[in-house]
């Protein structure tokens, strides 16, 4: 009960300051005493010109798509370490087709109308972009987990592309390259070279943030609604776009009525690019009743893996009870001590950020929602590969840590150690997933 008051506060909290330092950037004039200063990332006073753009793009995705096939290495050097037996070529890309893989594997093969469970189409709670992608990727790559991992590959690094320019923009250089170093030696992002969406969402969401901060909201809509095509939590980019278009028209500024009429019409007028990625999940409906007869056939399906719902305070107290029953198994640190551990550590760099005078209120709340929503599932096993999308907290942290290099420099090796006993514990056949 005590914990359950705990987390329910802090995240009503959390979420209720930051709605003040947006509604703050609407018009509405809020004193906010508790907001600190800080000189550790003050936003470049100059843009990069379209030839630098370019080059760091190049940059970032070369370091990227390197450090992806570094980790590929990695994860097959293990498998052989692992091995009791003479390991085959074939055996070893299994090890990229582990836990959800599987599935992705089968629907790009078989379809959705034909991968079935006991005769029902379990499968369609896997959204379909990722599916779709790497089908198309086989005309060119036959084989399929080869062409599902160069989708993933490929998207991670055009992602990291985005992070990047979007954490400059919001900062400054040297910031934008720690919130990518971050992102990359995350404990759980070698997902990010498996099949599996990680990719693909990266580049996704990062993109549709990045071109709703630049205001191109055509772009913004065509990412976001692939964002939402991918996986469910991609409909949040519309509250970040939601969020700059009330900043560029500040709706509550005194007087409140007249700038409301003021505001009101431009407001409207681009309303329907800021919704545009609904249509992703609009499609996404579709494929439901196309393959099942039923648009919403996917919440029936969820039962099947035991997924809804549930308020954050009673996911924290499940994986706190069951950490407690499996403290001596397994499961207990592949799954539920690194999810507690990640709660703890995402509330804490979300509440330090929102109290930042120059923390993007807009990326804060987008964050502070994403983060929420993973930790409200009533079967959370996959905590670290959804934080792992989470770029907003790399940013953010990155900003946290600019001015303190040892932390910075303690941070990026501890999570790369941690990243390799993970990749190993996943290869091994560890509950990582």
């Amino acid at each position: 009960m005590v914990m359950d008051v705990m987390v329910t506060v802090l995240t009503l909290a959390l979420l209720g300051f930051t709605l003040l330092r947006c509604a703050g950037q609407w018009g509405l004039e809020i004193p906010l005493p508790c907001l600190k200063r800080s000189g550790a990332a003050v936003p470049d006073s100059l843009e990069p010109s379209a030839a630098q753009g370019k080059i760091a793009d190049w940059k970032t995705f070369l370091w990227a798509l390197s450090l992806r096939l570094a980790v590929l290495g990695a994860l097959l050097l293990c498998a052989m370490l692992a091995a009791k037996e003479p390991v085959e070529p074939a055996t070893l890309w299994d090890k990229l087709h582990l836990w959800d893989a599987r599935h992705y594997a089968n629907l790009v093969e078989k379809g959705y109308t034909a991968y079935e469970e006991d005769g029902r189409h379990i499968f369609l709670v896997f959204f379909p972009a990722y599916v779709w992608l790497t089908r198309l990727a086989r005309f060119i790559i036959p084989n399929t987990i080869a062409a599902g991992v160069t989708v993933s590959s490929v998207c991670f690094s055009l992602g990291c592309c985005y992070v990047h320019r979007l954490a400059r923009a919001l900062y400054n250089e040297s910031v934008a390259r720690d919130a990518v170093l971050f992102l990359s030696c995350f404990p759980f992002s070698f997902f990010y070279g498996t099949m599996m969406t990680e990719g693909l969402f990266l580049l996704a969401t990062a993109g549709a943030v990045y071109y709703a901060l630049r205001r191109k909201w055509l772009l913004y809509g065509l990412f976001g609604a692939l964002a939402a095509l991918t996986r469910m939590t991609g409909v949040l980019v519309v509250a970040f776009a939601g969020l700059e278009l009330l900043r560029d028209y500040q709706p509550l500024k005194t007087p409140v009525l007249a700038s409301l009429k003021r505001a009101l019409p431009a407001i409207l007028k681009r309303l329907p690019l800021v919704l545009l990625p609904f249509l992703g999940t609009l499609c996404y409906l579709w494929l439901n009743y196309h393959v099942d007869g039923d648009p919403m056939a996917f919440v029936r399906h969820q039962e099947h893996w035991h997924q809804g719902g549930m308020w954050v305070s009673h996911v924290v107290r499940y994986m706190s009870d069951y950490l407690g029953r499996h403290l001596t198994e397994s499961s207990g640190w592949a799954i539920w001590a690194p999810s507690l551990a990640l709660f703890v550590g995402g509330m804490a760099v979300l509440g330090l950020s929102t109290v930042r005078e120059e923390s993007s209120p807009a990326l804060v709340a987008f964050t502070s929602l994403y983060f929420v929503a993973n930790f409200s599932l009533s079967w959370l096993l996959s905590a670290g590969r959804y934080l792992s999308c989470g770029f907003g907290l790399f940013i953010l942290l990155a900003a946290l840590l600019r001015s303190h290099e040892h932390l910075r420099a303690a941070f990026t090796v501890i999570s790369s150690l941690l990243m390799g006993i993970y990749l190993y514990a996943y290869v091994t056949g560890a509950q990582v997933m």
